[in-house]
Formats: C-alpha cells, structure tokens, sequence
C-alpha cells in the first residue's frame, strides 16, 4: 500500500483556504471603505453649497448681522485654511453646526426687520419682510434637505463598512490592515429635532 502524505496535504490546503479567506475578505473591506469613503463626497458638496449660500446671503446684509454670521463661520474648523473635504467628520459636524447658527442669525434678522429691510438678500427692492423671510426659510429648507439625503447615504454606507470591520472573525485583520472605524454623521443641534423657532414670523 502507498503511504499518503495526509498531514502536508491538510496543512496545504488549510493554507489554501486562509489565503482564499485573506484575500476574499480583505476585497470586501476594501469595496466597502471606498463606497463609504465615496459616499463622504456627497456630504462635502452639500457643506459647501450651504456655506456658499450662507455667505452669499451675509454679503447682502450689512452691518451688524452681517458680522455676527461671519463671527459664527470664523469660529469653526475652516480657520485652519483646509477646505471642508480635508476635515474630519466631527469638524464636518462642527462646520455644520455654526452654518445652522448663522442661518438662525439671518432668519431672526429678516423676521425683526421692517417693511423693505434685508430686502437685498434677494435683490427684490419691494419686497416685505414675511417674503424675506419665506425665501430664506425656502432656502434653508433646500439645504438642509440635500444635506440630508447625503447624509442618509454616507451613514448607509458607513454602517455597512463598520459591520464588515467588526464581524469576528474579520475583525482579527481589519485593524492590522489598516481598516479603521468610519465616524458617522449625526445632528450637532437640537434646535434640528424640533426645526426652526418661526412662530410669529409670519404675522
């Protein structure tokens, strides 16, 4: 009878099965870091357009609001001269943050405002204040909903990135590969949970 090498063949094909393994699991971190890291564009975009309009809009007002909404912007991360996509994802929170409180400062002043002030907001020169104040409302409202939906994708996307990390027994490599933890977006503000103070506004 031959003798047939059993233990170097189930040793072989032990190591057969972990490379198989490696390499499997290590493209699905992968594919799932890139979807999740892709889907952090969108929220980039968004911060952007939304500080974009908010600037655009304290440009129109002068004076004193004007300077308490470029005080709340300078108070966040963008003093340190990187662009909204090179902060990390509690900055992007924190960036977020302030514009909600620059765009209250706004409301407040267009609601407070007689007949025909803050008008230049939305260069309509007969405008009344109720309408400022709808425009801006409707403006805000635009931005907070693509932020939003971008939000809603990215945080999709980092859940499904973070399970596969942390499903034993991949999370034994994940870590050693350099996978690290993806920090989802969540609401800083709680005046976000209970929406924008307008009552009386509109009167």
């Amino acid at each position: 009878p031959v003798n047939i090498p059993w233990v170097p063949i189930v040793a072989g094909a032990a190591i057969v099965i972990l490379v198989i393994w490696l390499i499997s699991t290590y493209n699905r971190l992968v594919k799932s870091r890139n979807s999740s890291t892709e889907a952090v564009r969108g929220i980039d975009v968004a911060l952007e357009s939304r500080f974009d309009q908010i600037k655009a809009q304290a440009d129109a007002v002068s004076g004193i609001v004007k300077k308490e909404v470029d005080m709340v912007l300078d108070a966040t991360a963008l003093r340190t001269g990187r662009t909204i996509e090179q902060l990390t994802m509690q900055e992007k929170m924190q960036v977020n943050a302030a514009m909600e409180n620059a765009e209250q400062t706004l409301m407040n002043a267009a609601a407070q405002a007689g007949p025909g002030r803050l008008a230049s907001i939305e260069n309509y020169p007969e405008m009344q204040t109720h309408t400022n104040v709808e425009l801006l409302q409707r403006t805000i409202n635009e931005a907070e909903e693509r932020l939003q939906a971008a939000r809603r994708v990215y945080n999709r996307s980092a859940t499904v990135y973070n399970t596969h990390r942390q499903t034993f027994p991949t999370v034994l490599i994940a870590a050693p590969m350099g996978f690290k933890h993806h920090e989802l977006f969540e609401l800083t503000d709680q005046r976000k949970k209970i929406g924008y103070n307008l009552e009386g506004y509109l009167d």
